[in-house]
């Protein structure tokens, strides 16, 4: 019957449910905190951007659903508000389909330039004895968009929570 070629044809339009996703494995080059005052500028004006991380890790996109918890060095924020971080990602994010023996590349929209986006509530850093907390809450479902030609892009926009906390002793 001619009824299956339909199917397939319907399911490249849309993306496939988050549950088809096996992983979805991201190389993060720099990862970087963006003061409240500087997200809505253009990228060449920023100046308090600073950097946390340049070592590149591997990140399975889907465990973010549940938080991401990477090793973060230890590293002295200045004192400032701050309403973003940035994952810089160097290269297509390799996500694999259930049923797929191979991996897809599927591009996050400006990746390479400005990153995964973490955005949450403004939250001040005072002295350096303050510890954060990020929580990231990243629905895979709704950043995998999906085009009429089976290519899949994932937007770069990321919900996040912030604990801050300052150490006493």
């Amino acid at each position: 019957s001619s009824g299956g070629g339909a199917a397939v044809t319907q399911s490249a339009k849309r993306p496939p449910a988050a549950d088809s996703i096996e992983s979805a494995i991201v190389s993060i080059g720099e990862v970087s905190i963006v003061p409240a005052d500087d997200t809505t500028e253009g990228d060449s004006t920023e100046t308090g951007v600073k950097v946390l991380s340049d070592t590149e890790f591997e990140v399975d996109l889907k465990t973010l659903q549940a938080g991401l918890d990477t090793a973060m060095t230890e590293v002295e924020i200045p004192a400032d508000t701050y309403s973003q971080v940035r994952m810089i990602t160097t290269e297509p994010v390799q996500v694999t389909f259930k049923g797929d023996s191979e991996p897809t590349d599927v591009m996050i929209a400006s990746g390479q330039q400005t990153g995964l986006k973490a955005n949450f509530e403004p939250f001040t850093i005072e002295s350096a004895n303050d510890r954060l907390e990020v929580t990231i809450n990243w629905d895979v479902q709704k950043a995998l968009k999906g085009s009429p030609m089976g290519q899949f892009v994932i937007t770069p926009a990321i919900q996040a929570t912030v604990d801050t906390s300052s150490a006493t002793n």
